[in-house]
């Protein structure tokens, strides 16, 4: 799903990650979780999110060798 928005919705994420709504929102309130509220907008920026999704990943180090090797 990465595309070159700036901001994604709750909804975006909620397709990104496989996971509901409630489970979305729940992430906007994680101290750890990057997230712009406007008025009563929740906004995530991409490229924040995209690399909290990666830092929150975990592999092993042989399917990361695996990977990097392939790519």
């Amino acid at each position: 799903m990465k595309t070159t928005q700036q901001f994604l919705t709750i909804r975006d994420i909620q397709e990104y990650l496989n996971i509901s709504q409630s489970a979305a929102y729940d992430l906007t309130h994680r101290k750890d979780f990057p997230v712009c509220r406007v008025g009563g907008s929740v906004r995530i920026p991409s490229e924040a999110f995209y690399s909290w999704v990666e830092m929150k990943t975990s592999i092993s180090p042989q399917l990361r060798s695996y990977m990097a090797a392939v790519m």
